[in-house]
């Protein structure tokens, strides 16, 4: 009789690995027959819906932002990405692409310490802004509020490009790649390169074509750094969080310059700059390099990345 028992425990151990393992490859597959161009097309749609509604809330606060009052358009960006970050959580959920435990505190204290070099790279972009600015030009007592909402507009642009790039653009691909050597890796590449190329859109704002380029490269290996902290990690709010930090050490300065510094900086369609563009450049590049560098360090590490039950 035990003999007996401990077989049908046997079999019915079995027969449901036997059941996780077809649904497995069913959903595997179903995510495979989506094309590179369904990913990249997605993608862009979507960054072309954020850089619409940026027009629009720019047309609208027009005023407002002439005279150097910036708060309400960080707020409704700041809106507006979530929005957006929910409608990229609803595509991955169709898409079998929404991993919970990602977005929980599961692997957070891990892919958090993965981004000290980011960190640092805060605290030294934010010092040397804040060095070559004429310290009249700052409020003397900055509004708690302000810095708040700037705060929320820095967070959620990092929540939002991660959950598209990373959370969407990454494991698509990854899924993809699943039978390829160093398949990871190469969605972790393919991604970093996609959310790269997508910041060409600001030529639209600034028809300087090595400023944008300059951007472009910026944004690949800094993509690249936070696609394998997140992949290090699996965990989706580490480098959220991480991306939020770089942008507040750039964003805070619209909540501690004075409205006329400000109203000054945004009427001014070419600002004095005495240095050449390539030297500029060049500097960019350079300290931008360690985040390429940390990036491959941690991708040593990095083996494939299997597609978990999603939600």
């Amino acid at each position: 009789m035990r003999f007996n028992n401990i077989s049908q425990k046997g079999h019915n151990e079995y027969e449901r690995q036997s059941v996780y393992a077809k649904f497995y490859k069913k959903k595997v597959k179903a995510l495979t027959e989506r094309s590179y161009g369904y990913i990249v097309l997605t993608t862009l749609v979507i960054f072309l819906a954020l850089g619409a509604a940026s027009s629009i809330l720019q047309n609208l606060f027009a005023d407002r932002i002439a005279q150097g009052y910036l708060m309400e358009y960080c707020l409704s960006t700041g809106a507006v990405q979530m929005v957006l970050s929910l409608l990229v959580i609803w595509i991955m959920k169709r898409n079998r692409l929404f991993y919970k435990d990602e977005f929980t505190n599961k692997g957070l204290c891990k892919g958090l310490k993965l981004g000290w070099l980011a960190y640092i790279f805060a605290v030294l972009l934010f010092t040397l802004n804040y060095m070559g600015q004429d310290k009249a030009l700052f409020v003397v007592s900055p509004n708690p509020l302000h810095v708040l909402i700037v705060l929320f507009s820095a967070l959620t642009t990092g929540f939002f490009e991660e959950t598209l790039v990373r959370g969407f653009v990454l494991n698509a691909i990854n899924v993809k790649l699943l039978g390829v050597k160093d398949g990871t890796k190469k969605a972790m590449l393919w991604s970093s390169a996609i959310f790269a190329l997508a910041h060409f859109f600001n030529l639209v704002m600034n028809p300087n074509f090595l400023p944008v380029f300059a951007n472009v490269v910026q944004a690949f290996m800094i993509g690249l750094y936070l696609s394998a902290i997140y992949v290090r990690s699996e965990n989706l709010i580490a480098p959220s969080i991480i991306h939020g930090a770089i942008d507040f050490a750039s964003f805070i300065f619209y909540a501690i310059l004075s409205p006329q510094a400000l109203s000054s900086m945004m009427a001014t369609a070419q600002p004095e700059n005495n240095t050449s563009p390539i030297v500029s450049f060049l500097v960019q590049m350079a300290i931008t390099v360690p985040f390429l560098m940390a990036a491959f360090s941690m991708m040593k590490n990095v083996g494939k990345k299997m597609p978990k039950e999603a939600v």
